[in-house]
């Protein structure tokens, strides 16, 4: 996690670097989704966001995840495989 303050304290800018890990042990291949607190989704649909949300900048995903499905709607939507990987970094 990076944060920029300026001198009276007060966040100017805050990004956070990390991976999201996953691992699996499903039967099938049943269809996983994510949703995450997206800012660009929610002010699109007209919702305030109030700080809330994140920015969704720089991502790559697993191979397995649908970037369309993504792009249209911004939801994470893929087959897992079995065992662990990282979903999006």
């Amino acid at each position: 996690m990076n944060v920029l303050l300026n001198s009276n304290g007060q966040i100017i800018r805050s990004d956070v670097v990390g991976e999201l890990k996953m691992r699996t042990y499903l039967s099938g291949m049943p269809e996983c989704k994510l949703g995450l607190n997206d800012r660009v989704l929610l002010e699109a649909q007209g919702r305030t966001t109030k700080g809330k949300t994140t920015d969704l900048e720089d991502i790559k995903f697993h191979q397995r995840v649908r970037l369309a499905r993504f792009e249209n709607d911004r939801t994470i939507s893929f087959i897992p495989p079995d065992g662990s990987f990282d979903l999006m970094t």
